[in-house]
């Protein structure tokens, strides 16, 4: 009986930092989120739980860049537009062929 509770416990306490964590999303991430959304892609939770993922771990990767590079500005564009590509290729990777298709039509990697 001690295990169950002990378990149960456990699991609560990970849904609890998995709802913790996706209320941590910046407004930037919630805006790229949206504009998704409003694209009607048809995204299944799955895919935008990822994207939203990618796209936070992207941030932090740029905030890091922008701070170690602040003095040397042609770097610093190189990573960052490195970066777009990757972020772009990520947020494709989550989607199936006819989502991308869709994505591409639109015309949403220039709001990215």
């Amino acid at each position: 009986m001690k295990q169950i509770t002990l378990i149960a416990g456990f699991f609560l306490c990970s849904l609890g930092m998995t709802a913790q964590n996706s209320n941590n999303i910046s407004t930037q991430v919630s805006k790229e989120i949206e504009i998704l959304r409003k694209a009607d892609l048809n995204l299944s939770d799955i895919q935008l739980s990822r994207i939203t993922q990618v796209l936070a771990g992207q941030e932090q990767i740029q905030n890091r860049n922008n701070q170690a590079l602040e003095g040397n500005k042609a770097v610093l564009a190189q990573r960052n537009a490195e970066l777009r590509k990757s972020k772009i290729q990520n947020i494709k990777g989550a989607m199936t062929e006819q989502q991308r298709e869709k994505f591409d039509a639109l015309k949403l990697t220039d709001k990215f």
